[in-house]
C-alpha cells in the first residue's frame, strides 16, 4: 500500500504548536538573540569591508579594493537573508502545507 495513501486515509493533520514541547520559549528567545548578534556581525563585516574598500582604492591597491567592495556586498546579502530568513522559513512551511 502507498505511505501516501496511508496517511490520507488517516486524516492526520499536524501543525505547528509552541506549548507542544518543554523549553520552546527558551528556543525562540534563542534564535532571536542569534539573530541579534547575526546583524551585529554582518554590520561590523559592513563597516570593516567598507574601511578595506576605501584604504585600498587611495593607496592604489586595486586587489584590496575588491576583496573590500565583495565583503561589503556579501555582508549586505548576509543581512538580508538575516532579517528575510523567518519569513522566508515560514512562506516555505505554508507552502507545503497546502500541497496535497
Amino acid at each position: 500500500m502507498n505511505a501516501a495513501l496511508v496517511l490520507a486515509a488517516s486524516g492526520i493533520d499536524v501543525s505547528p504548536n509552541a506549548s507542544g514541547l518543554p523549553g520552546s520559549s527558551s528556543l525562540v528567545s534563542l534564535l532571536g538573540g542569534l539573530q541579534f548578534d547575526a546583524e551585529l556581525a554582518a554590520i561590523a563585516a559592513i563597516i570593516i569591508g567598507a574601511a578595506v574598500w576605501a584604504l585600498s582604492s587611495h593607496s592604489n591597491n586595486y586587489q584590496g579594493a575588491s576583496r573590500g567592495r565583495a565583503a561589503v556586498v556579501v555582508s549586505a546579502l548576509a543581512a538580508v537573508v538575516i532579517g528575510f530568513g523567518p519569513s522566508l522559513i515560514e512562506w516555505f512551511f505554508t507552502f507545503g502545507q497546502s500541497a496535497h
